[in-house]
């Protein structure tokens, strides 16, 4: 048999995965404006400890390495979206980092930080917080 008859259909398999796992991969790389303010906006009350507001982070019987919450109101990320749209801006504000310590049970460590964010905006909301580099330890 010639090699050449199966390279078509190849190809085309080839493209059928890669596409199939771009749109796999798409749900895991967007986030609403609802889930940026539950995930990444330090809550308006209760506290502010990381093993209590990773609660409501952590997916059921799973840790989140770590997680960013910016201390500001969120009018605020709205408001410089505004200027941005749809694209990333970059914000200098306060920031509770929360780095696992322990996977069972979840157990966080609050850093305190004054640093530059870089937000996505979509449609004049934030909905996405990059989280750019790792934590020494």
């Amino acid at each position: 048999m010639d090699i050449c008859v199966f390279l078509p259909q190849g190809i085309m398999r080839v493209q059928c995965v890669c596409l199939l796992l771009l749109l796999l991969s798409a749900p895991a790389l967007s986030q609403s404006y609802k889930d940026f303010k539950r995930k990444h906006i330090l809550p308006q009350k209760g506290s502010h400890n990381c093993n209590n507001m990773m609660i409501n982070i952590n997916g059921r019987n799973e840790c989140k390495s770590l997680n960013n919450f910016i201390n500001t109101q969120v009018t605020l990320i709205v408001a410089l979206c505004q200027f941005n749209k749809n694209g990333w801006i970059t914000h200098k504000c306060d920031v509770i980092d929360c780095i696992m310590i322990s996977s069972k049970p979840c157990r966080y460590q609050n850093l305190t930080l004054r640093k530059n964010k870089t937000i996505k905006c979509e449609n004049g909301l934030p909905v996405h917080l990059q989280n750019r580099g790792r934590l020494r330890q």
